[in-house]
């Protein structure tokens, strides 16, 4: 017997594996329905989409998942989570905006955060995500950015990728907990933690164990 549909949004293709991996590991009963738009990261990226309409999108996008079956959605983009909370809006199923998962997970190991992006825009959205659910807990945090890496996958190179952000984790401050902020950065989870000696969060994990806590409650 199959377990839930979970639905699966992404603006960046390569954010698909690292989330397949979680589900495997996590919660091998899930069926995955992946939906891919990367006229998202495109058009972010270049400008060329205002907001408004990158909010349209993503509703759509969301209402699509639903309308398929989907039982809980998890976005995996980190650039788009205020268009999720609103798209989200008279859902009647969870849907979850990529840093979700990874804050709560955040505040329970930790209130001090060493942050790590590929995009220099990511790790300032999450410390700002973290500090808008601190709630009055302790919250310190620090951002960092390898753009490099990111460069290393988008042109076909994921070794070179997950060795940069292994070493970039090893090279970070050794107060708090290492936050990857990116769902295409969990590729190098377990070469960064073996390479820094540190724990690392990583969002797609931390998403997939946050929409099954949902489900199953």
């Amino acid at each position: 017997m199959s377990g839930p549909r979970i639905g699966l949004v992404h603006a960046l293709r390569d954010s698909m594996p690292p989330v397949d991996a979680a589900l495997a590991e996590h919660w091998p009963d899930a069926v995955p329905l992946h939906l891919f738009d990367g006229s998202l990261y495109a058009d972010r990226s270049s400008g060329t989409a205002t907001d408004a309409e990158i909010d349209r999108r993503i509703a759509m996008l969301l209402r699509h998942s639903a309308d398929v079956g989907a039982e809980g959605i998890l976005f995996t983009g980190s650039f788009f989570g205020a268009a999720v909370e609103k798209g989200r809006e008279g859902l009647s199923i969870p849907v979850l905006t990529s840093f979700q998962g990874i804050v709560e997970a955040a505040f329970a190991a930790d209130g001090t955060f060493q942050v790590l992006s590929t995009a220099p825009d990511s790790a300032p959205l999450l410390i700002r995500e973290l500090e808008r659910q601190a709630a009055g807990r302790p919250c310190t945090a620090r951002g960092a950015s390898v753009p490099e890496a990111i460069q290393a996958l988008l042109a076909g190179d994921p070794a070179r990728h997950d060795e940069i952000i292994a070493d970039a984790t090893a090279d970070l401050p050794v107060e708090g907990t290492v936050l990857f902020a990116q769902f295409s950065m969990g590729r190098a989870k377990r070469l960064a933690e073996t390479r820094s000696g540190r724990r690392v969060l990583a969002p797609a994990e931390a998403g997939i164990l946050a929409l099954k806590r949902i489900l199953e409650a």
